[in-house]
Parts: C-alpha cells; sequence; structure tokens
C-alpha cells in the first residue's frame, strides 16, 4: 500500500517504520523537519515538510495514488480536515484520525470518521488497573494474528444469530452494543441492522462468507 501519515510525532514516527518494516510505501508529513529525527535510520520511506492540509503538500506526498491516510498531529482540526480532505477530494479508501479530545467521539462517528482517541484508551486502562476486583485490560496482542476490532451489522446480517454470524464471519463476538446499551450476548441472540459488534478477528480480516454481513463502523466499505 503507499500510505500518507500526517504528523511525525512518537506515535507518527513509530507507525512509519512499522509499515515501511511490513514492506509498504510510506511518506511522513511534517511542518517541523526535526520531527523526522524521531525515525530510526532503518526506515525507507520519505518525509516531507509540509502541512498535511495542504492540497499541493498531498499532491507531492502521491494522494492520487495513496491507498491509506492516518492524520496523527496533536491537533484534532488538523487531523479531521486530513482525512475529510482525503476521503471526498481524492477518495482514499482507508483514513484514520487521532483524536484527543474524547468528547468529540459521537460528532465524528456521525459523520463517518475513522479515528482512535488514546486518550479514552489510556484512561480506561489506568482506571481498570486501580480498581483491585476488575481484570487487567488486554489493549492489544504484540505477537500474533489476532485483532480486536468494531464492526456494524449491515441490513444483510439482519436478523442472523450470533452463532451463525461466528460461523460465517470466521469471528468470536464478545459485545453488542445496541440503542446506547451494551451487553455480552448468547449465541441464539439475533443480531439487529446498525447493531455495533466488538468481535476478536484473524488478521484484521473476516471470512469470505461475511461479505456484505458486516462493514466498518464509520464508512460504508464491506470486510
Amino acid at each position: 500500500m503507499h500510505v500518507i501519515i500526517g504528523g511525525c510525532g512518537r506515535v507518527g514516527a513509530q507507525l512509519a517504520e512499522q509499515l515501511a518494516r511490513g514492506g509498504h510505501d510510506v511518506v511522513v508529513i511534517d511542518a517541523d523537519p526535526e520531527s523526522f529525527d524521531r525515525i530510526g535510520s532503518a526506515f525507507n520511506g520519505e518525509t516531507l515538510i509540509g502541512n498535511i492540509i495542504n492540497k499541493d503538500t498531498l499532491h507531492n506526498a502521491g494522494i492520487e495514488r495513496a491507498n491509506a491516510v492516518a492524520a496523527v498531529t496533536n491537533l484534532d482540526n488538523a487531523n479531521l480536515m486530513a482525512v475529510q480532505i482525503a476521503r471526498e477530494l481524492f477518495d482514499v479508501k482507508i483514513t484514520v484520525a487521532r483524536l484527543f479530545n474524547p468528547q468529540r467521539e459521537e460528532s465524528y462517528r456521525k459523520i463517518g470518521v475513522t479515528y482512535v482517541s488514546g486518550t479514552r484508551l489510556v484512561a480506561r486502562a489506568i482506571m481498570k488497573q486501580l480498581d483491585i476486583d476488575t481484570y487487567p485490560p488486554h489493549l492489544g496482542f504484540t505477537e500474533g494474528n489476532i485483532d480486536i476490532v468494531e464492526l456494524v451489522v449491515t441490513e444483510k446480517g439482519h436478523g442472523m444469530t450470533v452463532s451463525e454470524m461466528q460461523n460465517r464471519g470466521d469471528l468470536r463476538i464478545a459485545a453488542v452494543e445496541r440503542d446506547g446499551r451494551t451487553r455480552i450476548p448468547a449465541g441464539r441472540d439475533k443480531l439487529v441492522h446498525d447493531d455495533l459488534l466488538v468481535a476478536a478477528i484473524r488478521g484484521g480480516h473476516t471470512g469470505r462468507r461475511a461479505r456484505g454481513l458486516l462493514k466498518s463502523p464509520a464508512t460504508s466499505r464491506r470486510v
């Protein structure tokens, strides 16, 4: 994939290194040339001085052929504008914005922006650690090929039971959110169009038999 990363802070630098190590074509954009010092010497991608919401900068980064854009600066507004420009003007299929203010999560969901809210993740992890009666949280696997993801039930998946969806999707559903309430489902429970699922899947993708049954919560791009 050709991936453009906006922002070369600690997150952007680490993301760039990991993607490049995985064989992807990576361009990192930042207005501060000294920020690129955070990237390791083994990085074989491209660095570009500029503003991630500037069209000329994006053109120089190869936005026309980009498969993905990740906006991870320390400014929520810049990140939001960058992914909207990528999606609406250049039809980039995969976009992710870093979000610092968790109060904006609902508005991001409503306008269909895929985001990662580090503030909320860290706060919840610390709260769990402070409560001696709870299990420690598991935010991700450093090894292996299993991802914890959010998925939305499409109209085609409406009426399927949890067991049927798990068999068709090669996934395991841990929670279902509906009408603002979240619960742990039983296998016989029926799913409803627009249910938000938290599930474990292999390699970031559901099975082929699940095509059309599930989609990303922020886009209509089916998995």
